[in-house]
């Protein structure tokens, strides 16, 4: 038990504690003494000077009006992103900054959960997203919510810039941002959780800097605090985070290893998006390793997953995977109808790294038929596609050598495979979702 638990607080905490000052740690604390009916909390109750007792009945009034004015935040900000987000985008910033309604912690929260959900879908959507949510962390007021913890929500919303400039491949802004959050913690209640949250993001960034021995030294001070406080979403997480960037590096088997231990460890409810990136990279990596048989498996335990997120780009992954699998097991024609039916969105929503790889796919099925005038048709369907601010340069040159081995109809598996691994070693620079 904590030494608090068994004294009473001293007026200084308490005072603390009613002003918003302490971290969630030292308030649950003080909030269970409180809750107590010792002998010591009666006699200062009844003493005639401002005493003990005095503040126990001031603290629990506190407690109890803001719990009452947090509730009916909660209650009004879903209603409020919505109206928020239903305007220009220049008109949110205006109404932000003119209007109080807006200026609430939950509504942060919200903008800041939104913009890692649309990290997955739409990165432009994302960054706009957590860049009006610094705007709102910025402009709470630190005497309803306490000077510490608006600094560690602010600390959150930069981190959740930062990450949305990772994901699109800002890597010098993103390291900024996460500097900005870094001085925002210092300032903070110390919570050991919300220093894991930067770690683990900034993690993801060292990984797309192929600064791997960096990033997994981050991680693992982050499993340590996961230990430190028994939570095992957050060593959940760091598992898998560490995962992807060990696939990144090429480590295909350790990959799979932390990735099941670390989706074993996540709670579907509180994190369905990173269970399901999770299975997915699990499942391609099984299919790389030639377990195809697991990876069908798997795939079909985790569908259920992808239809339960719900959003197209999910939905798209999946029939990609499909498609993947049914390759590796030499049902080609029924590949071929899926990796056409996914390309064709892809090159409707302008993704162009995915609509490379995708390609490939393809032409490993036409160089495993021998179907030479269908692999020149697609070579040269590809750069006009290509040719967007997507691709950069470096991949650009691998698929006009793809390209020109097709022309001379020389494209082999092997070659086939060299410029996918290339693409995949991009795009890892590029994004990590």
């Amino acid at each position: 038990m904590d030494k608090l638990d068994q004294q009473h607080p001293q007026p200084v905490l308490l005072t603390a504690f009613r002003r918003g000052r302490l971290s969630r740690r030292r308030s649950r604390q003080v909030v269970r003494h409180l809750l107590t009916s010792c002998t010591a909390c009666r006699q200062a109750t009844a003493e005639p000077r401002p005493s003990y007792g005095d503040a126990f009945v001031r603290s629990w009034r506190e407690v109890e009006r803001r719990q009452s004015a947090l509730s009916l935040e909660r209650a009004a900000a879903p209603e409020l992103l919505r109206e928020l987000l239903g305007q220009a985008t220049e008109r949110q910033w205006e109404r932000v900054a003119q209007e109080a309604r807006f200026q609430t912690w939950t509504l942060c929260e919200l903008l800041l959960d939104a913009s890692r959900d649309w990290g997955f879908q739409s990165p432009a959507r994302a960054l706009e997203l957590s860049q009006l949510g610094v705007d709102i962390a910025m402009r709470l007021d630190p005497g309803v919510y306490g000077e510490t913890r608006v600094n560690d929500l602010l600390a959150r919303a930069w981190v959740a810039l930062g990450n949305a400039q990772r994901i699109r491949s800002s890597f010098r802004e993103a390291e900024e941002s996460f500097v900005q959050a870094q001085g925002q913690l210092k300032q903070g209640t110390g919570d050991p959780l919300e220093k894991a949250h930067l770690l683990l993001h900034k993690a993801s960034l060292l990984g797309n800097q192929q600064r791997f021995g960096e990033a997994f030294r981050l991680l693992d001070r982050v499993s340590a605090i996961a230990r430190r406080c028994e939570d095992p979403q957050l060593h959940g997480r760091a598992l898998i985070t560490r995962g992807f960037l060990l696939g990144i590096a090429h480590d295909s088997e350790a990959a799979i290893r932390y990735l099941s231990e670390g989706i074993r460890k996540l709670d579907p409810v509180s994190d369905l998006r990173l269970l399901v990136a999770a299975h997915h990279n699990l499942t391609l990596y099984l299919t790389e390793g030639g377990r195809y048989h697991e990876a069908l498996r798997l795939l079909e335990s985790a569908r259920p997953l992808y239809h339960q997120v719900g959003d197209q780009m999910s939905l798209l992954r999946l029939r990609w995977l499909e498609g993947k699998i049914a390759v590796a097991l030499g049902q080609f024609q029924e590949a071929e109808e899926l990796l056409k039916e996914v390309r064709k969105e892809l090159i409707a929503r302008d993704l162009g790294f995915d609509t490379a790889l995708l390609s490939l796919d393809l032409a490993d099925i036409y160089a495993r038929q021998g179907r030479g005038a269908e692999m020149r048709r697609l070579a040269e369907e590809m750069i006009p596609i290509f040719r967007s601010r997507d691709v950069h340069r470096e991949a650009l040159a691998a698929l006009l050598a793809f390209q020109k081995a097709a022309e001379m109809e020389c494209v082999t598996l092997g070659l086939i495979r060299e410029v996918s691994g290339y693409l995949k070693e991009n795009r890892a620079r590029v994004s990590l979702k």
